[in-house]
């Protein structure tokens, strides 16, 4: 009996340890993705000064293929932590970013008149998705992320339009 019982503390306790290194890793991946996050708060700050400075269509879809890379890794990071937690705010957040990468790749890959159309006509779209991914920075843990903003953030990606 005493025997049993040692077995069952030992098995919980490496349980438990388990459990705080997973947790520990699913926040090192989200404190990676982070970086994503940050670069992705500038988007539609860095087209609309694009667009007012007349910039070269290069650089356009120069800035349009590095933010698209970005909401890739991001909608990533997502990925995983859903794999790993059943949560739909992860769930939401992936489906925001693959939004925002499809419509990112699809300015990049536009002719010049289409593309400048594409980022006129979502340009506050994309500024209010700045502010959303600034304040995803504040939160060091994706457990603490709030569902409100998560919702803002994929209601925004989804009025991206590419029509």
């Amino acid at each position: 009996m005493i025997l049993l019982i040692l077995v069952l503390f030992i098995s919980s306790y490496a349980l438990w340890g388990c459990q705080k290194k997973e947790k520990s890793l699913l926040t090192s991946v989200y404190i990676y993705g982070l970086k994503d996050a940050r670069g992705l708060s500038y988007v539609g700050g860095t087209f609309e000064y694009l667009l007012h400075e007349n910039a070269s269509d290069d650089l356009v879809v120069f800035y349009a293929r590095a933010y698209s890379i970005r909401a890739e890794h991001f909608q990533d990071t997502f990925g995983l932590l859903q794999a790993y937690k059943n949560d739909e705010r992860f769930q939401l957040m992936f489906s925001a970013m693959s939004n925002y990468n499809l419509f990112l790749h699809e300015v990049s890959i536009a002719n010049s008149t289409r593309r400048k159309t594409l980022i006129e006509k979502n340009l506050e779209t994309l500024k209010e998705l700045d502010n959303l991914m600034e304040e995803v920075t504040k939160y060091q843990n994706p457990d603490d992320l709030p569902p409100k903003l998560v919702k803002r953030i994929f209601q925004a990606s989804e009025e991206l339009e590419v029509q």
